[in-house]
């Protein structure tokens, strides 16, 4: 076996040997230092742009556009509520809701007549309906010339014969209206002259009769009162005792009837006075 012999390395061609420059660059430092100073000091010394300080032609600045929200002045008025579409139905729709507001306060009105209503039927059974009758019952025998009727010291209702209607109706209503519950006072006055064929001279008897009734009158009824002429006794009584006044008093509950019914309008006091 026969041995490799290593090859000699190839020889390395000789290179130039560059001068030195670390002295020469080591003596230009001071100088390249001091230039370097001299131009950074007016640089730093000048103050930052501040955001006011900026470009007034810059794009930041510009005046804003159509697209912004403001309304151009050269354009026609747009109404905000109206919806974009068809006009016709903006109109349909806005005569619609005029209708709805219309029918609404129809509605509330005839909830304030509904609650008049009942507020004015509510004070009319707080109150107490009173009806006076005038009745006579005398007779044949006596013929009424003239009635007086007061009512809590008012005059309420006058009659004399010279209409002939005392001889004609034996009943007669002269008050219905309502009155505070309570206590009340009726005065009556009735005048009565003799008449009779068989004894003439009754015709030169005139009663005066006079008689004051207090009555109580209920809430929420209606009170009937009577006064009545008659002749008490019977023929055995003394005639310029017999004539006389009586009351007769009734109360009932008020009905749907009674409530929805206008209250009669009371006589004239001065009826049948000439």
């Amino acid at each position: 076996m026969r041995m490799l012999e290593p090859r000699p390395a190839p020889a390395r061609a000789a290179q130039p040997r560059l001068p030195r420059k670390g002295p020469r660059l080591l003596a230009a430092a001071p100088f390249v230092f001091a230039l370097l100073f001299a131009f950074a000091v007016p640089v730093s010394a000048q103050p930052a742009p501040t955001p006011d300080a900026a470009d007034p032609t810059s794009d930041d600045t510009a005046p804003p556009s159509a697209t912004d929200g403001t309304p151009d002045p050269g354009a026609p008025a747009v109404d905000p509520n109206m919806p974009s579409g068809d006009p016709h139905d903006y109109k349909l729709r806005e005569l619609e809701e005029k209708v709805i507001g219309l029918k609404e306060r129809v509605f509330r009105s005839k909830t304030r007549l509904l609650l008049l209503k009942e507020r004015i039927l509510n004070d009319v059974i707080a109150e107490a309906k009173v009806v006076i009758f005038h009745e006579n019952d005398m007779g044949a025998s006596l013929r009424p010339v003239q009635v007086l009727y007061h009512l809590d010291g008012e005059k309420i209702y006058f009659q004399d014969d010279s209409a002939k209607i005392l001889e004609e109706q034996d009943s007669i209503e002269i008050f219905n209206q309502n009155l505070v519950p309570g206590n009340h006072v009726l005065a009556v006055e009735m005048v009565y002259r003799g008449d009779s064929a068989v004894f003439a001279y009754l015709k030169d008897y005139l009663f005066k009769l006079r008689a004051n009734y207090t009555f109580y009158a209920t809430k929420g009824k209606i009170t009937t009162v009577r006064a009545i002429g008659y002749q008490r006794g019977d023929i055995t009584y003394d005639l310029r005792e017999r004539p006389s006044i009586t009351f007769d008093v009734k109360q009932v509950s008020y009905t749907k009837e009674d409530v929805t019914a206008p209250t009669a309008t009371p006589p004239n006091p001065e009826e049948g006075k000439e």
